[in-house]
This record gives C-alpha cells, sequence and structure tokens, in this order.
C-alpha cells in the first residue's frame, strides 16, 4: 500500500476500536496540529493497521495449519468428525464453527494421520510456508486478508475417521453440502457477507490429500544467505490431487493431462475404481490449482471477489477495512492528546515516536518481519 510516509519499524499494538465517532476528540488534536501533520500522521497509521492486521491474519494461519501434534503452537486445525443424525446414523462433517473458513479457498487440503510431521518441523509452518510462497508466485499477488482467500482450508483426518481416498471424497461431498447449506441460510453467520464469501466451485471439484510427510534433514539447513527454504523441503513433499466429479459450475473439465510428466508412483492400496487422481509434488500441485482458479477468474470475472467492480461497495472488507484502520488511527491519535504528548510544534516523526512509547510491547521487532511464518525461513 503506497503511504505518504515511511511506517514505524516497530508496529504498535492494535486494540479494539469501541467508539468510531470520535468527533470531538479529534477535533481536539486538528486544533492542535499542522493540516499537513495530520494528514502524514492519518497515512502512516493506517499503514501500521493494515501491517499488524496481515500479521495477526497469518498468525492464525499458523494455528489453522498446524497439526494435532503440533509442540511448538498451538493447534487450530480443523478435525474431520461424525456427525450424528436423527435416525441414529453419522456422516462425516465439520464443526460447526469451522463452516465460514471453507470461504473463498480453492480447494480443501486434506491433512491425513498418516502424514505425521517429526523431526526439524514439529509444527508443520514449512509446510504452509511452502504453499504460501508457491501459491502467491503462481497468481502474482498476494493473498487477502481481508478476504481470508488461500489455497485451501487444512482438515486434519483421524485414522478412525477416513483412512482411503473414497472415504475422503464422500467427507467431501457432506462437507461441502453442510456448508452451502449454512451460507444458503438467512441471517446465520451474518458477519460473513455471502456477497463476499462464498464457497468457490473449483472447491467443490477438486480436493488434495496429504497423506505422507517425508523429513529429509539436509533440506532444513541454513543456505549461503543466512535463511533455511521451504523450497528445499517443499520438493521432498507430494499431494494426491483427486477430482469430485462435480464440475457443473466451473468453465470447463478439470484435466491432469499436463501434469502427466510430473505424475509420482500413486502409493496408494485401495481400490480407486473410476476415481481421477494423481500425484504430484507439493508446489506442481498448488501451482496447477492457482491456475485453474485463473481460468475460472478469467471465464467469470464477476467471481473475482477483490475486483475493482465490487470491492468499492460499502460493505466489501476492503472497505470495511480502511474504515476500521482510520477509526483506530484517530483513536491512537486522541489518546496521545489526553495525555499530553501533542503540541502545536509536534512533527508527524514527534507524535508516532511518542505513540510507540505510548503503546509499548514485549515483542522485537524481528516479529514483524516480511517472512511469514518463521523468522528465518524464506
Amino acid at each position: 500500500m503506497e503511504t505518504a510516509v515511511p511506517a514505524p519499524s516497530t508496529p504498535v499494538s492494535r486494540p479494539q476500536v469501541s467508539d468510531p465517532n470520535l468527533d470531538a476528540s479529534r477535533q481536539t488534536f486538528e486544533e492542535t496540529l499542522a493540516p499537513d501533520v495530520i494528514a502524514e500522521l492519518r497515512e502512516a497509521l493506517k499503514w501500521n493497521w493494515f501491517i499488524i492486521a496481515r500479521d495477526e491474519h497469518r498468525q492464525q494461519l499458523q494455528h489453522n495449519w498446524s497439526p494435532p501434534d503440533s509442540r511448538r503452537l498451538g493447534s487450530n486445525m480443523i478435525r474431520l468428525i461424525r456427525i450424528p443424525q436423527e435416525r441414529g446414523d453419522s456422516l462425516p462433517g465439520v464443526p460447526k464453527w469451522s463452516e465460514p473458513s471453507f470461504c473463498n479457498k480453492a480447494t480443501v487440503f486434506y491433512w491425513m494421520q498418516s502424514a505425521t510431521v517429526n523431526g526439524g518441523d514439529s509444527d508443520g509452518l514449512v509446510i504452509l510456508g511452502s504453499i504460501w510462497n508457491a501459491w502467491a508466485d503462481a497468481l502474482g499477488r498476494q493473498p487477502q486478508f481481508q478476504l481470508e482467500d488461500f489455497f485451501a482450508v487444512p482438515v486434519h483426518v483421524p485414522s478412525k475417521a477416513a483412512k482411503t481416498v473414497p472415504e475422503i471424497l464422500r467427507a467431501q461431498k457432506y462437507i461441502c453440502s453442510q456448508v452451502r447449506g449454512t451460507l444458503e441460510k438467512k441471517g446465520d453467520g451474518a458477519e460473513r457477507d455471502p456477497r463476499y464469501f462464498r464457497l468457490h466451485p473449483l472447491c467443490e471439484a477438486l480436493t488434495a490429500v496429504f497423506d505422507e510427510y517425508k523429513y529429509v534433514g539436509p533440506s532444513y539447513r541454513r543456505q549461503a544467505d543466512g535463511f533455511r527454504h521451504y523450497d528445499n523441503v517443499a520438493q521432498h513433499q507430494s499431494i494426491l490431487l483427486v477430482r469430485t466429479g462435480k464440475e457443473d459450475r466451473l468453465s470447463a473439465p478439470i484435466s491432469f493431462n499436463s501434469l502427466k510428466h510430473k505424475a509420482l508412483p500413486l502409493g496408494r492400496n485401495e481400490d480407486m475404481g473410476l476415481i481421477d487422481i494423481i500425484r504430484i509434488p507439493l508446489q506442481v500441485g498448488v501451482r496447477f490449482v492457482a491456475n485453474l482458479l485463473l481460468r475460472e477468474e478469467a471465464a467469470f470475472p464477476e467471481s473475482v471477489l477483490g475486483g475493482s467492480y465490487i470491492s468499492k461497495e460499502p460493505n466489501h472488507p476492503f472497505v470495511k477495512c480502511e474504515r476500521e484502520a482510520f477509526a483506530w488511527g484517530e483513536e491512537q491519535l486522541a489518546s496521545l492528546q489526553e495525555d499530553g504528548k501533542i503540541s502545536s510544534s509536534s512533527t508527524a516523526t514527534d507524535v508516532l515516536h511518542a505513540l510507540l512509547l505510548h503503546n509499548r510491547h514485549d515483542k522485537d521487532p524481528e516479529y514483524y518481519a516480511p517472512p511469514p511464518f518463521k523468522i528465518d525461513w524464506v
């Protein structure tokens, strides 16, 4: 995001906005500071809010992509469960609280019990980092935290819930039906406007299965640039891509023909019947899904939720975040004014410095460094 002045090197903590209507307080510091200083401060604080909001989103992703055996982070990965039915039977599904997580994802990433992460990556964040890099590179854009869009929503699959690909496909059918049913209910989950948070047709047509994790020690070593590289780990990992057969809402059928030369041994013992399935390297699969998404966006421009035709609507997440960022900045300035930290001679630099001291926290500046999930990984 383009800014008028550089943002503070260490973002300040983002409190909840208690009252967006701060006219009286705003007049106080507007009367104290020069207009050009206020303009600089507002732009810098808005930039700062977006940096913090982005990092909070990435922190949440870390928990979402940490499998249950994670030792470093608490796992918030969705689990495949059995949902009791009225007739006494049970069907595969996901907890109701997790349903919004399926919105704006290109596929579902079923993390099987057999893919136990170990060794130097006990929390699985290298897998997330590998996917993030490949996804952003293939799309030519970063995931947009306002829309919570990404390659996939991860779902942990305990052995008792499913062990075979046919069982996964059956679960996928019921999960999509469950999520779609909730989204179609008027008034249910009002915080997720269905105009901007949808179950993507691609998510119903294609699924990814991660059924084995390969730990190769040397791939975790620091390189000459001083960093560990996600790609070094990713090259040893593979996923299964599986067509579900529900492609009626896509612009064209999915075909794995372009992947055949990169296909790996399937490595599965169950009877696949007529299931169209292929095993490929992890990042090859991520790029393949990204290209499918781009194909669908080109065919259906109205499906691009970050497009210019829709992103200016007053309730669009982009606009709502702009409003929240502005309100938060106003609260910060009003608070400094009340504490006597602002004077008529204050420059933008003076106020930003006072703001950093006013909101001192215990995290190092490196905590907000560009690498998205681990400070020493790229």
